[in-house]
């Protein structure tokens, strides 16, 4: 068995190693929901067009990569361009009083993950002037980005 010195004046005092440092820095450079300053956001849709069939609901996902939390953030559902209002949420809270006169009613905004960054819009009652580009936007104090689709819709 080794003894090893445990008396204050026989421990060697001096700088800490250069991992501990680096371990320390990169643990909150890394830490959920902070953004690395070299990480670029992006908005990530569906991808690829939606077919949606006339009288049934659809539904749209969006979320940001890297996950971030988007609950401070406002989250604009989107027709053609931003302006053109399906659903939004800024501030804590939806307001339908900026959304376009057909999709009141009609929408519901699934926020269970917001804290991920992710939420989902459903559109009840799919009729066939649905049909067309839609987009999602989340704009933060530090970046505004959007993610674009085509929604189909058959049975017309």
């Amino acid at each position: 068995m080794v003894d090893f010195p445990v008396f204050p004046d026989s421990c060697q005092r001096g700088p800490l190693p250069s991992s501990v440092f680096f371990l320390t820095h990169l643990f909150f450079l890394l830490q959920p929901g902070k953004l690395n300053s070299e990480e670029e956001v992006r908005v990530v849709g569906p991808g690829e067009p939606i077919l949606a069939l006339v009288g049934e609901e659809v539904e749209f996902s969006c979320h940001l990569s890297p996950y971030l939390d988007a609950e401070d953030m406002e989250i604009r559902w989107f027709r053609s361009q931003t302006s053109d209002v399906v659903h939004l949420y800024q501030g804590r809270q939806e307001l339908y009083s900026q959304q376009m006169a057909q999709f009141q009613n009609r929408t519901k905004l699934i926020k269970d993950y917001i804290m991920d960054g992710s939420v989902n819009l459903r559109l009840h009652g799919v009729v066939p002037a649905d049909e067309g580009l839609y987009g999602c936007r989340f704009l933060s104090s530090s970046f505004s980005k959007e993610a674009v689709w085509e929604l189909e819709v058959a049975g017309m």
